[in-house]
């Protein structure tokens, strides 16, 4: 994909996300609150977030990975197929939250390849954007419950609510607006 279409990828779906926070603040926060256990979209984010994992693995490069998980042709993908059911069946608790934080991960190896080729200044925009989700997608991969205290503690008075859903349009206007800017 293009810097562009990055962009956009990473920039509507806050500028959506705050604009039904401010739009309709009670349904919003139900489907936040449930978000973290939902089990369609947990078996939706495990199987990419593992697939795409063993596509970073296989394509990083660095010795000891290759030396361990490339004995055998396929063993990456072998691997992800495997633990995909077994993360299903053993960490059910908040798997949908953990299946967006490895999303949010993942997905800067493949942008910044793509920013680092754009010239100017306006990309920085959405490159710290993109920070901002790393350090959220490893916060919540490794402490998900807090995550979701803190998304309660969000949903729970209608200021916090609003407040966060215009940081979030105001993310998203800022990484669009910038991607045409470039």
């Amino acid at each position: 994909m293009n810097f562009l279409a990055w962009s956009l990828a990473i920039g509507i779906p806050p500028l959506l996300l705050g604009a039904a926070m401010l739009a309709m603040p009670g349904k919003a926060a139900g489907w936040i609150k449930s978000f973290g256990d939902n089990k369609v979209f947990a078996w939706i984010l495990v199987p990419i977030g593992w697939f795409w994992t063993a596509h970073e693995l296989d394509v990083i490069g660095i010795d000891v990975f290759d030396k361990f998980l490339k004995a055998f042709p396929g063993e990456l993908w072998i691997l992800a197929v495997v633990l995909i059911p077994l993360t299903i069946a053993w960490m059910p608790k908040h798997l949908a939250m953990r299946g967006l934080s490895a999303v949010l991960m993942l997905y800067p190896a493949a942008f910044f390849q793509c920013a680092r080729l754009v010239e100017s200044d306006w990309r920085l925009v959405a490159v710290s954007w993109t920070y901002w989700c790393i350090v959220l997608g490893m916060y919540s991969m490794f402490y998900p419950w807090r995550t979701q205290k803190a998304i309660e503690w969000i949903v729970s008075a209608p200021w916090r609510m609003k407040t966060v859903g215009a940081v979030h349009v105001a993310a998203g206007i800022a990484v669009v607006i910038a991607s045409f800017l470039v």
